[in-house]
């Protein structure tokens, strides 16, 4: 940034903080306009008199050359200035911070992230936070109204915008912490979109400022209307409509940041090892105690002394362990409780039912049951085409140069055969296809996967249906998309392997692994650990239709099961080891916090939003209050004095 952009920022923001539009500040540039107005020499009528001697000034003027004359006092002058001033003031909206939110629609985004559990003396932040959102309810006057929203993983309205005390009371008294992270992206959207139908609302965060996604909130969020600038948002910032309500003191605490297992290369020696990773977000050093257990037995105790803003690692090795719960617990008297434990959840890899329906004699058949065979992971099965009939008992179905009238149950793979899915329509064929393009993005794809050298004899145009993903393109269709509905992941593969040397190509081994890693029995058998807020992964069994989820606090909840496609439980938002009963299946899920966000508990002086930075508020909320009314009646005044004195010809 050059000086000169520096000094314009810095002019920007000062602005900013007295002016909600600084830009009209630039009508202040009517006032030289005015000036040279008055120097300018009129020109004058020729008029024969009698004598010039009562015309003494104008013959001064009519006897110079220069166009301008010597600036007089004028009162016009100066009272025609003082009206463009105040008007350019009026224009550009000052305004004073005053404290106070009487006479507002007020919008509380009250923050209940983990940090929120933090302890503030013998109370959590979370109280802290409620007492001042109960002293604003308290501080309403007549006519005032209030919404109460919370926000953490996600966003959620308690209360609509109204002016019942007794129910806002209700809304407030209700708020719980959870163990997730901060998210004020959803809660802004709510505010936002208020706004839209309530020009005066003003919004209030009460959090301790440290905010996850405060990066991906834009100015669309104060802006009134469409028009949504950085200047926008800068000026929104300064405080129109928006204030931000710190909470919390405290800032000593050491807490778990990451969990892992490492388990020997199969056929190499070594040993098992968890790992447990520390963070110190505090400003001195703590000695802390870590416990390893599985399945509540003790493994092993470590004690170790963290520097401010130091992170260590604990190394623990162990013998075999089985599928079970390995548990970390930090012994450590900081602010914050909920990052002292972290889990586990060690399962055995997942054995994938797999179905290949194709003749048994055909090339392509025997390079994917190549494939497929070697993998522990993968039981195989193969039938003609002719045989098929629709099941629940796989897990991934391959069809090969063959379809059924309707999609079985679970992940489908289709090989030179178009799956029966609405929208997607065969145009033809193309010879000799060239791959132009992939998608790394997509799982199947992992790797660094690249089939560009792959040469095809033909393959399938088609036109894919809406919300289809080309995974690999060719010119003017695709050669392998996903064509996933209803949460049932399907893939199409345009052309027949054995019609190409793909199956001589190193990526299609890997291909047909990201296939079997993208089943989401597999994919659920390999995830350990899932964050605080996020869905579990539920997959029926045979003849089970209902599942049965037991929290880390005892409470049980029934969750209704879809043989066709996974079913995601979202209320996951404490840490702890959950119970999931599928029929006399039991599976335990670990949920853990490990956020360094929400571990560096210390309260933020300023939440920064689009390029500017709130100021953290600790007593009363101030609110704008904006003088442009009486900057235009002083104008108004100014100018109806104006009139009268040119009116009577009054001239200084």
């Amino acid at each position: 940034m050059t000086p000169w952009d520096q000094f314009w920022r810095n002019a920007s923001n000062g602005l900013s903080s007295a002016f909600l539009a600084p830009p009209y500040l630039w009508f202040l540039g009517l006032v030289p306009v005015i000036v040279i107005l008055y120097l300018l020499k009129l020109r004058r009528t020729q008029v024969v008199i009698a004598s010039t001697l009562l015309w003494a000034k104008t013959i001064e003027d009519l006897t110079a050359n220069a166009p301008f004359q010597r600036l007089r006092r004028n009162l016009l002058l100066l009272l025609q200035i003082i009206v463009v001033l105040f008007v350019a003031l009026a224009l550009a909206r000052p305004f004073f911070k005053l404290p106070g939110t009487a006479g507002q629609n007020l919008c509380l985004l009250i923050d209940r992230s983990a940090s929120m559990q933090t302890r503030e003396g013998s109370e959590l932040r979370m109280d802290v936070a409620k007492t001042k959102a109960l002293d604003l309810v308290a501080a309403m006057q007549r006519g005032d109204r209030m919404m109460v929203v919370t926000f953490a993983e996600t966003a959620d309205v308690l209360s609509e915008l109204t002016d019942d005390r007794a129910k806002l009371r209700a809304a407030i008294a209700s708020i719980e912490p959870v163990d997730t992270r901060t998210r004020l992206r959803d809660a802004m959207f709510v505010a936002h979109s208020l706004r839209l139908t309530t020009p005066d609302l003003h919004a209030v965060i009460i959090s301790d400022g440290n905010v996850a996604d405060i990066d991906e909130i834009g100015p669309r969020f104060f802006a009134s209307g469409r028009q949504a600038t950085d200047e926008s948002a800068a000026s929104a910032s300064g405080g129109y409509g928006l204030s931000f309500l710190q909470v919390g003191e405290r800032a000593e605490n050491v807490g778990i940041m990451a969990m892992s297992v490492r388990e020997p290369v199969p056929g190499e020696s070594g040993e098992h090892q968890a790992l447990v990773s520390l963070h110190n977000a505090g400003t001195q050093t703590s000695a802390v105690t870590v416990t390893l257990s599985f399945n509540d037995q003790p493994l092993a105790v470590e004690g170790v002394e963290v520097g401010p803003g130091e992170d260590r690692e604990l190394v623990f090795a162990h013998n075999a362990l089985g599928e079970g719960i390995l548990e970390a617990e930090l012994d450590s008297d900081d602010a914050l409780a909920a990052d002292d434990h972290a889990w586990l959840s060690l399962r055995p890899a997942a054995k994938l039912r797999v179905l290949l329906v194709a003749d048994p004699g055909a090339t392509g058949t025997y390079f994917l049951q190549r494939v497929l065979t070697p993998d522990p992971r993968v039981e195989l099965n193969t039938i003609a085409p002719a045989n098929f009939a629709a099941t629940t008992d796989y897990d991934l179905t391959i069809f090969y140069d063959a379809a059924p009238a309707q999609l079985p149950a679970g992940t489908l793979v289709f090989i030179k055969a178009l799956p029966p899915v609405d929208g997607l329509v065969s145009e033809g064929t193309i010879d000799g296809p060239p791959v132009i393009a992939t998608d790394a993005e997509h799982p199947l794809m992992r790797f660094a996967l690249n089939p560009a050298n792959v040469g095809i004899r033909s393959a399938v145009k088609a036109a894919l249906p809406q919300g289809a993903r080309a995974i690999v393109s060719t010119t003017g269709s695709a050669l392998i998309a996903d064509v996933s509905r209803g949460g049932q992941q399907i893939v199409w593969i345009a052309f027949d392997h054995a019609d190409s040397d793909w199956p001589l190509n190193l990526s299609f081994p890997l291909f047909f692994q990201n296939v079997l890693a993208w089943v989401p029995r597999s994919a659920l058998a390999s995830e350990n650990s899932i964050d605080a807020g996020l869905p579990l992964t539920l997959i029926a069994k045979p003849e089970v239709t209902t599942a049965t989820i037991t929290g880390p606090d005892g409470r049980t909840e029934s969750v209704p099961l879809d043989p066709l496609r996974p079913v995601f439980y979202s209320n996951t938002q404490h840490a702890g080891v959950y119970t999931v009963q599928l029929g006399d299946v039991q599976e335990r899920f670990a949920v853990n916090l490990l956020d360094a966000n929400e571990s560096a508990v210390g309260p933020s002086a300023t939440l920064a939003i689009g390029s500017s930075e709130l100021a953290a508020e600790r007593g009363n909320v101030r609110r704008n209050r904006e003088v442009w009314r009486a900057l235009i009646a002083i104008a108004l005044g100014v100018l109806a004095l104006e009139w009268w004195v040119f009116s009577r010809r009054a001239w200084m």
